[in-house]
């Protein structure tokens, strides 16, 4: 059932343009480049989030205060001026809001208050921590496992130090601030006295008096307790104290100079333990616990972002901390600054639905006139939906699979994967490899939420009589098992209830563990089916039942966090055949689906989420569109690619070193995944240093999230520069090698196939049921690799310049103009002008896109002509759209364009006989009679493009300004 009619929207987002903001690129800006957007055929602006972020952030999903505009980013006023303008073009926003998680920093002041203050914060309930857990010496405290070393050699290494802000008392670790309690001050405070008393006359200083008032308001303050009375008067004096220290530092010199001495002397003196007590005895007062990194698995006792140890879990499941962190938003639904949200990373939280109906509720009643538009940040397995939640769709990663897989041929893939399974990286499947990386995840990055479930399995597991005796260690590598054998990232169940799905999704996963450990104890296996798919049994306690409950909300929390990072963050760099496929929410083991899938995609797209985004990139894809599209390439010319490969790696073996038990670096996958990247990234013009960087800046990365012989955490450096020194001995065009040469003879064959494949991928973006999706830049050649290197600058200037050359020529010649704009493809005005002229049809039609009908051309035909397309069909016009997929063999050399269109014939629907326009040479195309059907010819209808848009029905405008069109001076609406 569709969540919306489209008469209840008053702006639909037909084409969302995704911009970034942060102090380079502010709210001014993008309102400067809104009539380039205009004219460019954008109807919505998505934005990254504005909410206040850490500063610096280049992204903005490292919030610190949703309360509050990013100062970095502009002002209530700029934002304010921004939606009007987008008001008066008919333009709308999303903004992209964050509810799981936050920084765990310093300028947080919700997390500072916490470390702070502890349970007795007015904070202690917004975030997933644990203050009861099983070590004694972390009761009611926050285990900080952040520490470079071992707590005692960063301590006795002067790491650690003490220091006054300016507003209050804090620890320093290199660039890290940990707040001091106030409580735990007295010690501090009266030193400071004893100095100002030797150096000075106490009598006529009247700091001493400050002092002591401080020392005797902070030796009264409450204990770290939840108890709302002490709660109360803890913040009020806690604001006292920090005004009279402010008060102080600002006003007396020697309480400076004092102070200066004080904390000289807690900062210790090397080589002397016992000068080290005093700070050590202040920090074993704090709410933190501060530890090296290592004792994760052993101490960790709060949620966080995957295995982001500054970034902390939001329980956003309880009322006051939802209250709290959409006030902001509330309020700008309410003014019409925005129209809808885009929910990241929904599985992370606790109860993803009852938070989404929330979300909803809050939408509508502060905007009662509107519908609410929510989309979330979901990724689909392949026979996964959506469940059926109060929103528009997801932010589309399973369309992007899915029309690559119509440019990815079959045969060539397979050619590809089964030579880079027994000549490259003998031995594991995908499968196998994802498998063994969740499981390396879940027992070691998240080792501490590991624990922590254990711990909670266990207490449920002793009140249960086949498995009460069952120890930690088989509980945990069971939990495990389970884990790593999901196909999904998580199920859905709710305290009230277990859908079917989620026991399908479960039943599956415990069949395979028991397929791959036939010899363990199945009472165990039958264990967690009772436990994750059954719910305690009937008269349970209520204490029972909410700890059942608690468990399988947490696991489902940890689920999805294992699989992103054991798929997306390792295995995706791991297995690396085809690049292509390696993106967030495909399988790069499974073969591509051609047409009968696509088709079946978008019929239920249609038919259930039509406003669900079509991307193709985002900040979060492995690679850009362009990128993939030329390694999906690849697989046209598998043989030529392997012949290829084996000349490169012989001719640079020179290159390669060896190192500490690795014969070669790098070895043969790694130098087949560096290939593969060098051939989708390679720029358009001759590369210069800057792209040599980016590549070592990229390879650095993938190097650390394959998690081999590097990583985050323990970085090899030695290992790294080997490989950086191998692609930049390759990269110099100077080098007595036949690889460069021959390089790019290759590269400049698949460039072509790359753009024709981006092409055709656009054309589907536009047309098929969905909300076309752009990201920032991406309407011209986009080149860029994953995050950060898909955050560079985006140039403007070069792009209204450009379109509005396009839109002149096309104007006076319009099939002139797209056989030039063919032919020159390497300039990006192709996907420029075919980006505007399908978003401009997109706005003159929106109910066509919304709510036109999808007719598959015949599959017998697709398969025939190697081609795919659909109809559009609303009322008294249609769409017919259609592109040769994996086999195109007529393309000019090095070009886009066919020198032999195919024959054949295009079936048309009945009553379908009038003509036809070419939506881009503007060139009428009328159908024919074959027998007692109208058809239109292939070669007509594609010209010599591997790719055609044909309309018929009303004529759709130009943008103001433009001449009339050449169906309009035709007469052929």
């Amino acid at each position: 059932m569709k969540p919306f009619s489209p008469g209840e929207l008053p702006r639909p987002p037909l084409t969302t343009y995704r911009l970034g903001f942060h102090r380079g690129f502010r709210l001014a800006a993008a309102t400067r480049l809104l009539p380039y957007f205009e004219r460019l055929g954008v109807t919505t602006l998505y934005a990254s989030p504005l909410f206040a972020a850490r500063t610096g952030s280049g992204h903005g999903y490292d919030l610190i205060d949703p309360s509050r505009l990013n100062p970095e980013v502009g002002t209530s006023m700029e934002l304010e001026r921004l939606s009007r303008e987008l008001g008066s073009r008919n333009m709308g926003m999303i903004l992209d809001i964050v509810p799981n998680h936050m920084a765990a920093h310093y300028e947080n002041p919700w997390w500072r208050d916490l470390l702070e203050n502890g349970e007795a914060s007015a904070f202690s309930m917004f975030f997933d921590v644990d203050w009861t857990p099983p070590q004694q010496a972390l009761a009611h405290r926050i285990s900080l496992p952040v520490l470079g070393e071992p707590f005692r050699r960063v301590l006795e290494n002067q790491e650690l130090e003490l220091v006054f802000t300016g507003t209050g008392f804090a620890v320093r670790y290199y660039e890290t601030l940990f707040p001091v309690d106030p409580a735990t001050l007295p010690p501090v405070l009266s030193e400071i006295r004893e100095t100002l008393r030797a150096s000075f006359h106490p009598e006529n200083d009247p700091a001493l008096a400050t002092l002591d008032l401080l020392l005797s308001r902070t030796e009264a303050l409450p204990a770290r307790c939840d108890n709302p009375l002490a709660k109360r008067q803890r913040s009020r004096s806690r604001r006292t104290l920090q005004g009279l220290l402010k008060s102080l530092y600002r006003e007396s010199s020697a309480f400076r100079e004092a102070l200066e001495k004080v904390l000289s002397e807690y900062r210790g003196i090397r080589g002397i333990p016992s000068s080290f007590d005093r700070m050590e005895a202040l920090l074993s007062t704090q709410v933190y616990w501060l530890s090296h990194w290592k004792t994760v698995t052993r101490t960790l006792n709060y949620r966080r972002f995957f295995d982001v140890a500054d970034l902390v879990g939001v329980r956003m499941e309880d009322d006051r901390v939802f209250e709290a962190f959409h006030r902001l938003v509330g309020e700008w639904i309410k003014r019409g600054w925005i129209d809808g949200v885009r929910v990241d990373h929904i599985d992370g939280l606790r109860d993803p639905a009852t938070y989404l109906f929330r979300l909803s509720r809050l939408l509508r009643d502060e905007h009662p006139e509107s519908v609410p538009l929510v989309w979330v940040e979901k990724i689909l397995g392949r026979d996964e939906t959506l469940p059926d939640w109060p929103v528009m769709g997801t932010t589309g990663y399973e369309f992007a699979s899915r029309v690559l897989d119509l440019f990815t041929d079959p045969e060539g893939a397979r050619q590809v994967r089964e030579w880079y399974e027994t000549r490259l990286s003998p031995g594991q499947g995908f499968e196998e490899v994802a498998y063994q990386q969740k499981k390396f995840v879940a027992e070691t990055l998240m080792g501490g939420e590991l624990r922590r479930l254990t711990l909670l399995l266990e207490w449920i597991a002793m009140e249960e009589r086949d498995v009460r005796e069952t120890g930690f260690r088989e509980l945990q590598t069971g939990l495990v098992e389970v884990t790593a054998c999901m196909d999904v990232y998580r199920t859905y169940i709710r305290e009230d209830s277990v859908p079917d799905e989620a026991k399908r999704r479960i039943g599956r996963a415990l069949d395979l563990a028991r397929t791959r450990h036939p010899n363990r104890r199945q009472g165990l296996f039958r264990f967690f089916e009772r436990v994750l798919t059954q719910g305690p049994p009937p008269g349970a306690s209520p204490e029972k039942k909410a700890r059942w409950a608690d468990f399988v909300l947490k696991w489902q929390q940890f689920s999805g966090a294992v699989m992103a990072k054991g798929v997306e963050d390792t295995a995706l760099y791991l297995y690396t055949p085809l690049l292509s496929a390696n993106e967030v929410g495909n399988d790069p083991g499974r073969p591509p689906t051609g047409p009968e899938d696509f088709h079946r995609f978008n019929r239920e797209r249609l038919d259930r989420f039509p406003l669900s985004l079509s991307a193709t990139s985002t900040h979060d894809t492995k690679r850009s569109a362009d990128v993939r599209a030329r390694i999906a390439a690849l697989s046209l010319f598998s043989e030529e690619w392997i012949k290829a490969v084996g000349r490169w790696r012989r001719w640079n073996r020179p290159a390669r070193q060896a190192s500490r038990g690795v014969p070669e670096i790098p070895d043969p996958a790694l130098e087949h995944f560096l290939y593969q990247t060098l051939i989708g990234a390679w720029p358009l013009e001759a590369p210069d240093e800057s792209f040599v960087r980016r590549i070592e800046g990229y390879l650095v990365k993938a190097l650390r999230e394959s998690k081999q012989h590097t990583n985050w955490i323990t970085p090899d450096p030695a290992y790294e520069e080997k490989v950086l020194r191998f692609v930049r001995e390759i990269l110099r065009p100077e080098r007595a090698s036949p690889f460069f040469k021959d390089f790019l003879a290759l590269q400049k064959k698949i460039a072509s196939s790359g753009a024709r494949i981006s092409l055709s991928q656009l054309l589907l973006k536009a047309t098929a049921p969905g909300v076309f999706d752009l990201y920032r830049g991406e309407e011209l050649w986009d080149l860029s690799l994953v995050d950060p290197d898909n955050r560079r600058p985006v140039d403007y200037t070069r792009r209204i310049r450009l379109l509005n050359t396009v839109i002149d020529q096309w104007s006076r010649e319009p099939k002139e103009a797209f056989q030039s704009f063919l032919d020159s493809w390497g300039d990006g005005r192709i996907k420029l002008f075919l980006t505007w002229i399908l978003l401009n049809l997109r706005k003159d039609h929106p109910a066509l896109f919304l709510e036109g009908a999808y007719r598959p051309l015949p599959p017998r035909w697709e398969e025939e002509q190697g081609a795919v397309g659909f109809f559009r069909s609303l009322h008294d016009r249609d769409l017919l759209v259609v592109t040769l997929t994996t086999h195109v063999s007529g393309m000019a050399n090095g070009g886009i364009a066919l020198e032999r269109p195919p024959s054949g014939e295009i079936p048309l629907p009945e009553g379908s006989a009038d003509p036809w326009l070419h939506l881009f040479s503007g060139v009428p195309v009328s159908p024919v009679m074959n027998g007692n059907e109208a058809v239109l010819p292939l070669d007509r209808v594609l010209q010599n493009a591997p790719f055609a848009v044909l309309y018929r029905g009303p004529a759709p405008s130009l943008p103001p300004g433009n001449p009339p069109s050449p169906h309009q001076k035709r007469g052929l609406s």
